[in-house]
């Protein structure tokens, strides 16, 4: 019967590790390789001065390098979003007039290919 050395359980024991650690579970594969991600040029906010509510149209100048179409995926911290698209109307509630509310905006190619931008709005003070 043979015996294995010492040494050689050290070096399957070291290949074993290495192997294990060497591979990912959350590999990737870019199916689209050539496409490039769509970009954000500029986020424009203007408020809405005659109305009830604090309310601004929002916004979003985006471009996509291959010329493909976009679409657009608006996030905030409070309030209502009406229309879709790079322009909406943003409602913020009475409640929460007086704050900085942070927008977000989520532009995707059909590729895969996403760019995403975070702004802080505060409505003006309209007083008499």
């Amino acid at each position: 019967m043979r015996t294995i050395s010492k040494k050689l359980k050290v070096e399957i024991l070291f290949i074993f590790v290495l192997l294990c650690f060497s591979c990912e579970n959350n590999i990737q594969v870019n199916k689209y390789p050539n496409n490039h991600p769509p970009v954000i040029d500029s986020i424009t906010v203007t408020f809405d001065l005659i109305s009830l509510v604090p309310a601004a149209t929002i916004i979003c100048f985006a471009k996509d390098p291959d010329g493909d179409s976009l679409s657009y995926k608006w996030k905030a911290s409070a309030g209502e979003f009406y229309g879709s698209g790079h322009s909406v109307y943003f409602i913020i509630p009475p409640c929460c007039e007086t704050f900085s509310h942070k927008v977000t905006v989520e532009v995707y190619d059909p590729y895969d290919g996403n760019a995403s931008r975070t702004i802080s709005i505060r409505p003006p003070k309209i007083g008499f």
